[in-house]
C-alpha cells in the first residue's frame, strides 16, 4: 500500500475523513459536541445528539447505550422505522462525489 495513501486513510484528522460506514463522535474532533457522555473517547449519544443524525450520510451510528438515556435510542429507532415505511427520494450525488468513489471509477476507466 502506498505510504501517503495509508497515512491519509489510516491516520490523520478524523474531522476531514470520509467515513461512510459508521457515524462516530470522537472526543478529539474539533467541532464535536456530545450531548450524551464520553466513554473511552467516544460519545454515547444522548437525546441532544439526535438532531445531528438527520443530516448525516453514514449508514450506521456508534454508539447508543440502552441503559443511558434510553429515550435517545427509542427516538432513533422510531425515526428509522419512519424512514423505512415512508421513504424519501435517495440522493446519490453526495456518495458519487466522494474521493474514494471517484478514484475507483478513475481506475476502472484506465
Amino acid at each position: 500500500m502506498d505510504l501517503i495513501f495509508w497515512y491519509f486513510v489510516c491516520l490523520g484528522n478524523p474531522d476531514i475523513k470520509e467515513f461512510m460506514g459508521v457515524y462516530v463522535k470522537w472526543s478529539s474532533m474539533v467541532h464535536s459536541r456530545c450531548a450524551g457522555k464520553y466513554v473511552r473517547w467516544v460519545c454515547v449519544l444522548g437525546v441532544g445528539d439526535l438532531s445531528d443524525l438527520l443530516t448525516r450520510h453514514e449508514f450506521f451510528v456508534n454508539k447508543f447505550d440502552i441503559n443511558y438515556q434510553p429515550l435517545a435510542f427509542d427516538c432513533a429507532e422510531r425515526w428509522l422505522q419512519h424512514r423505512v415505511h415512508c421513504p424519501v427520494n435517495f440522493n446519490v450525488s453526495f456518495y458519487r462525489h466522494l474521493s474514494f468513489v471517484t478514484s475507483h471509477y478513475d481506475r476502472l476507466s484506465v
